[in-house]
């Protein structure tokens, strides 16, 4: 697996790669990185299996991070903090685990056995999905959806006739959608395959839905979802 840390201080995020490196053997690639707005760069373009997120940093605190960031589905969060008055807003924010600092040996390994399980725990999904506007719910066939888009805190969903900006996270919704059908080829965009006609080969590859919509796609994406799309 592949795992980055978001810690302002460089001596504690060293410390747990190191313990990383001493106990977690399914952990193979650790990534640092001292400012969340850089990992907020990051995270656009490479996809991690874990995110060790510090909550106190001066640019942001870590529950602000996971509110302006959009994360894959398959990527978990573990919070680190010397304080435990974090550990309701951090579970609020549905994170995996809750590292207490000074790292102890035993809740790594538990933290990291907690992404392990979440993993390899099935994933069912229900052929219908439901969407909170703020004021009344849709219950909307996951067939009939085109594309969702990020919009801040909110997600926009477009269908054939209709759109509906939801009162939740792009990463929230992806979870709960057919990982058969539906692909995040782009930060902000999670794509319905069945609807898409056309795969642009340009510098900046792009796809075509039926309707006529083009929807980007990020370059370390592209691979992923050529193989998909069954494209040689």
């Amino acid at each position: 697996m592949r795992a980055l840390i978001i810690d302002d201080e460089p001596m504690p995020a060293k410390h747990l790669r190191e313990m990383i490196h001493q106990y977690c053997f399914e952990i193979n690639e650790i990534s640092i990185i001292h400012s969340p707005i850089e990992a907020m760069k990051q995270l656009e373009e490479t996809e991690y299996d874990i995110v060790f997120l510090d909550v106190e940093m001066p640019e942001m605190n870590g529950v602000e991070f996971l509110q302006r960031v959009t994360l894959p589905r398959k990527t978990c969060v573990i919070f680190s903090t010397a304080y435990s008055e974090y550990a309701v807003d951090a579970f609020k924010a549905n994170a995996t685990h809750y590292l207490m600092k000074p790292v102890e040996e035993r809740e790594l390994v538990l933290a990291v056995r907690k992404v392990l399980e979440k993993r390899n725990r099935p994933n069912v999904v229900s052929d219908t999905i439901s969407v909170f506007d703020g004021t009344d719910y849709a219950i909307l066939q996951q067939k009939d959806i085109l594309f969702l888009k990020a919009d801040g805190s909110y997600t926009q969903f477009v269908l054939q006739e209709e759109q509906i900006l939801a009162s939740k996270r792009l990463g929230y919704f992806e979870g709960k959608l057919s990982e058969r059908h539906f692909f995040r080829c782009h930060n902000s965009f999670v794509v319905n395959l069945i609807h898409v006609v056309k795969m642009g080969k340009q510098k900046s590859p792009y796809l075509v839905l039926k309707n006529g919509e083009m929807i980007p796609v990020s370059a370390s994406k592209r691979a992923e979802l050529e193989s998909k799309l069954g494209l040689h």
